[in-house]
């Protein structure tokens, strides 16, 4: 019996190199400098910085409620994907049980094998014992004959 797999609801990256860490860690810096950048002109609708308008062709709206009421809006959408995203998971926990779905299928015996091949079963273990196998199907696909070598 396979042991008992709990995922985890955050991935544990430390099994990964030191150095694809600390690229991802300079990757997602910039990209939240990045975007820090672009909320300069949100924040501009409040408090405009002397040097935003300098970064950035921004000029603020008529009303700061006008980005209130959008942040408002962008933060009820992130909230509902993330409650989303994290029911899923739970739900996903208990439809699999703790089964590692990640694990390949077993493969199919040699009874399975045969019956699709319309072959007797104890003629797979010669197969595959063999170092040269041809084997030679008919019209409709079934196989007719097979020749071995060593």
């Amino acid at each position: 019996m396979a042991p008992h797999f709990e995922p985890p609801l955050i991935l544990d990256a430390a099994s990964r190199p030191r150095w694809a860490r600390i690229r991802d860690s300079v990757l997602t810096a910039l990209l939240w400098l990045g975007w820090l950048y672009l909320l300069m002109a949100a924040i501009g609708t409040l408090w405009m910085p002397p040097f935003v308008q300098h970064m950035l062709p921004v000029s603020p709206p008529d009303h700061p409620l006008e980005v209130l009421r959008l942040a408002l809006i962008n933060v009820m959408v992130a909230s509902v994907v993330c409650a989303w995203m994290f029911v899923r998971v739970l739900f996903e926990r208990r439809r699999f049980a703790g089964d590692d779905r990640r694990l390949g299928f077993a493969p199919p015996s040699d009874a399975e094998v045969a019956a699709a091949l319309s072959l007797p079963s104890a003629d797979l273990t010669a197969w595959r014992g063999a170092k040269r196998l041809v084997v030679h199907h008919d019209a409709a696909g079934r196989a007719v004959r097979a020749e071995t070598g060593t």
